[in-house]
């Protein structure tokens, strides 16, 4: 899996099988994953819309899921737990109730998206965590004070990196209490930053159990764990757009009891090396490969 922002659009490529609620939805393989950012008198037909967009980056639109909003995607909130990896953008100008608390809050443009990535999910699990999410959603919005449960507008995207054996998705299993508590944070925050002025870029949470559980935002200028691999390290690219990459000459899999494994970048210094990071910057869909050739370069 990689994502990168291109266009006003955050773009996540890989091979998933997807179940969304957005324009060209329904449950099917894809390989690209958008959310777009549209102008707030946005009028045109959302599924032509999405195809220009397709093609204008050079991508397959039979093989594109996408979702389209008018909120800034400087406000978009990614958060990352073990395996699992939410985006949420959201704003609240038109709530599926009326609710007067909405036209004073400071909120802008309408839509909640949210985009969930997992792994060895079989169809069923799919439809199941969109009922976790959209409980979560809701249940972030009436404990922000609202008095409505959405927008007319709202759209939610699962996204499993290959089909697995993972039929529930449930607020009762784990996977669904992470899904659950990832999009309840996401929704959150998400909000927040919506109300928030500066909108300086997207903002990047991760979830720790350090200290006790807890989601912390990553800043690349406070960051608590800087140094985590050598002093004068490039963090531009902490949160690693190739996680998981699975290439175990650069980490590996960890076990817990009763838990999936988790994929630890136990010696990948890939990112954190200058020359690979401007690279990346400019190229985000260089392979892994290309990536270590260039490493190898300066080692």
């Amino acid at each position: 899996m990689r994502y990168f922002l291109r266009s006003s659009s955050l773009i996540v490529r890989g091979k998933f099988r997807v179940c969304s609620s957005g324009s060209n939805g329904g449950i099917r393989n894809c390989t690209t994953l958008i959310n777009h950012q549209v102008p707030h008198d946005f009028s045109m037909d959302p599924e032509k819309e999405l195809e220009l967009l397709a093609l204008s980056l050079g991508l397959s639109y039979p093989g594109t899921a996408g979702l389209l909003t008018a909120v800034d995607m400087n406000t978009l909130c990614i958060l990352s737990w073990d395996n699992l990896t939410v985006f949420v953008t959201a704003g609240i100008t038109h709530p599926d109730q009326a609710d007067p608390a909405v036209s004073d809050s400071g909120y802008t443009p309408g839509t909640i998206n949210i985009i969930v990535l997992v792994q060895g999910f079989h169809d069923q699990a799919l439809v199941d965590a969109v009922i976790t999410v959209t409980e979560a959603k809701a249940l972030a919005l009436r404990d922000a004070g609202f008095g409505f449960v959405g927008t007319v507008t709202d759209a939610v995207l699962i996204a499993s990196e290959g089909s697995g054996p993972i039929r529930y998705a449930g607020s009762a299993t784990r996977i669904g209490q992470m899904i659950h508590e990832g999009a309840y944070a996401g929704v959150t925050k998400a909000l927040l930053r919506q109300a928030d002025t500066k909108k300086r870029g997207p903002s990047f949470f991760i979830r720790s159990g350090m200290g006790g559980p807890h989601w912390f935002l990553w800043e690349k200028e406070h960051c608590r764990y800087y140094p985590c691999h050598y002093e004068g390290q490039c963090c531009d690219f902490c949160y690693c757009p190739l996680y998981p990459c699975q290439d175990t000459t650069l980490g590996d899999w960890i076990e817990k009891p009763g838990r999936s494994p988790v994929w630890a970048c136990t010696r990948c210094l890939l990112n954190h090396h200058p020359q690979v990071t401007r690279h990346l910057i400019r190229n985000p869909e260089a392979s892994l490969q290309e990536l270590k050739t260039l490493y190898s370069r300066y080692i």
